[in-house]
């Protein structure tokens, strides 16, 4: 795939806000969402995803409920899991096999801040939750199993610091939380509504740490000050999980 080359330069510090429709997106966002779209109109992905019924449940929450019928029937079922700790299995579908059409590019940093990280590649999520729907996969040669690593996520992070857009997020699910296939790899994806946690009180914990209560379950907030902060923060959130 072709190489998508950035600096800090272009990490959006501070994104549009969901008022300001206007906003210009950003070089990421262009050619992310017009590879995506050029592999819908080819027929790429297990369904064409067209508009989806979206509404906000009444509370306190204001859980964000989406119906996707198709991604229910249609998407690979996951693949079983005896333990969080399963090694990755050769046999079993792994991202080695995509198809080269289904790869949108490469990832790269040169330039500070620090060391740049592994290089992740972008590809589609055939079975899409919504427009732009990505799988961000840190090499797939090296057949690393889905347990999250502090440079695989450090990657991320400065994926979703390259978009202008309010609702890009990126998330991790791992064995066990409803991920399909045993091979590293973390999701893109751009939501259309605010997120209460977005502007939620937190308890400090430390310095960069606190604890969220407003969401349907307690939450550690993580806090970079900057870019430079992005691989110590990575790194802690990784032991928590580790310890969880």
């Amino acid at each position: 795939p072709e190489e998508f080359v950035y600096g800090e330069e272009d990490f959006v510090l501070q994104a549009a806000g969901w008022g300001d429709t206007d906003s210009a997106p950003s070089r990421f966002d262009r050619v992310l969402l017009a590879g995506w779209s050029d592999r819908m109109e080819r027929g790429l992905f297990r369904y064409r995803l067209g508009p989806l019924p979206t509404r906000v449940l009444p509370g306190p929450v204001r859980l964000v409920a989406q119906l996707n019928e198709q991604r229910s029937a249609e998407r690979r079922p996951p693949q079983p899991v005896r333990s969080l700790r399963d090694p990755f299995d050769p046999g079993a579908f792994n991202f080695t096999r995509l198809r080269p059409a289904e790869l949108l590019f490469r990832l790269r940093r040169t330039g500070g801040p620090g060391p740049p990280p592994d290089p992740l590649l972008v590809a589609i999520n055939a079975s899409p939750l919504e427009r732009g729907h990505v799988l961000l996969l840190p090499e797939p040669a090296r057949r690393l199993p889905q347990v999250l690593t502090a440079p695989a996520l450090r990657g991320a992070l400065e994926a979703a610091l390259l978009s202008a857009h309010p609702g890009f997020r990126v998330g991790f699910n791992g064995l066990g939380g409803g991920a399909s296939v045993n091979h590293l790899h973390l999701h893109g994806l751009y939501l259309g509504h605010p997120l209460p946690l977005e502007e939620a009180p937190a308890e400090p914990l430390g310095p960069r740490l606190g604890l969220l209560r407003a969401g349907p379950a307690p939450a550690f907030l993580f806090f970079a000050p900057g870019p430079a902060a992005l691989e110590p923060v990575s790194r802690a959130v990784c032991r928590a999980a580790e310890h969880l």
